[in-house]
């Protein structure tokens, strides 16, 4: 018969609860500065007529565990009643939106949000590993 006798697992125990608080502290570090990010590129797209929309534009707060327990996640969005028709719709720009400088080629105006969430997904996403990697020295 074989009798193992394990020691120090409570020691264990805690190192990973700690590595599990620091990994989240970082990744909503990270979160925060990804979606401000995406908050100031989008309104520099955002199409302009009163600055109404660019205004309404928000990000809220990583928030851990907010949908599901293994999930942490974090909003950008506009709040105006006519932010998505300008987002989806298609129209031409007018003399203030076609005046906008592009961003990183991207053209003010239509899908003033998803181009910056498309064309900065993979940067997030290694910015966010690095941070569960900081975690971890």
């Amino acid at each position: 018969m074989i009798h193992i006798t394990l020691e120090g697992v409570e020691e264990v125990q805690r190192a990973l609860q700690q590595f599990e608080r620091r990994a989240i502290d970082e990744l909503v570090a990270e979160m925060t500065k990804s979606k401000e990010d995406l908050l100031s590129k989008s309104q520099q797209l955002a199409p302009v007529l009163t600055g109404k929309l660019m205004e309404s534009g928000t990000a809220d707060p990583p928030v851990g565990m907010r949908v599901q327990p293994d999930e942490i996640s974090a909003e950008v969005g506009y709040h105006v009643v006519y932010a998505r028709r300008r987002h989806e719709e298609f129209y031409n720009p007018g003399p203030l939106t076609a005046s906008k400088p592009q961003v990183d080629g991207m053209i003010p105006g239509r899908k003033y949000l998803e181009q910056p969430a498309l064309r900065y997904a993979k940067d997030y996403l290694q910015a966010w590993t690095a941070a569960v990697r900081r975690a971890m020295s």
